[in-house]
């Protein structure tokens, strides 16, 4: 985990976060790679007591998660809140300061980012929220058409995961959260 320390103002660690995140694709898959992205993707923004995980992530529909290809990929912003200067120290998830990082990652993209609640238990207990807005295979933002489990636009043939993976239990493609 990348530490920002009080210098670096909220704009910079944004446009930071987001060329680290240019560095690779996250596939819900914790191999190497997986554990190396992640890593390379958190980091802590010490004023603000922020931290946060900014991925691509990739492989909604192939792997079997979402049958609408449009869901295939998307930038993914994971936020959680400590006291300033305090890493280890838990703090109540703050709205206005998520409010304001959600702008400097998304910007006019805003508007088409889905805000997820924490899934996991360790998630729930770090008030974990995420945000994802989707894109084309360039990376650049679209508004998804019809619904991520519409088969509307779904290939031929297409498997879900369970097809695909009888007996395994679903893809994780969210954080840690």
């Amino acid at each position: 985990m990348r530490t920002f320390g009080e210098n670096w103002l909220k704009a910079s660690v944004a446009a930071n976060m987001r060329a680290c995140a240019r560095r690779g694709e996250f596939s819900g898959v914790m191999d190497s790679f997986g554990q190396w992205y992640l890593q390379l993707c958190t980091s802590f923004h010490k004023s603000s007591g922020t931290v946060l995980i900014f991925t691509r992530d990739s492989g909604h529909h192939t792997s079997g998660w979402f049958k609408n290809p449009d869901f295939e990929r998307c930038l993914h912003l994971s936020l959680s809140f400590r006291e300033p200067f305090e890493l280890k120290k838990l703090r109540q998830y703050d709205e206005k300061l998520a409010d304001e990082w959600v702008e400097m990652f998304f910007a006019d993209a805003r508007s088409l980012a889905w805000r997820e609640t924490p899934k996991t238990q360790s998630g729930k207990y770090l008030e974990v929220m995420h945000w994802r807005v989707f894109t084309d295979e360039h990376w650049q933002t679209i508004h998804p058409r019809g619904e991520v489990y519409s088969t509307e636009f779904t290939e031929k043939g297409w498997k879900s995961f369970g097809e695909l993976h009888p007996g395994h239990a679903e893809p994780s493609v969210l954080h840690a959260g």
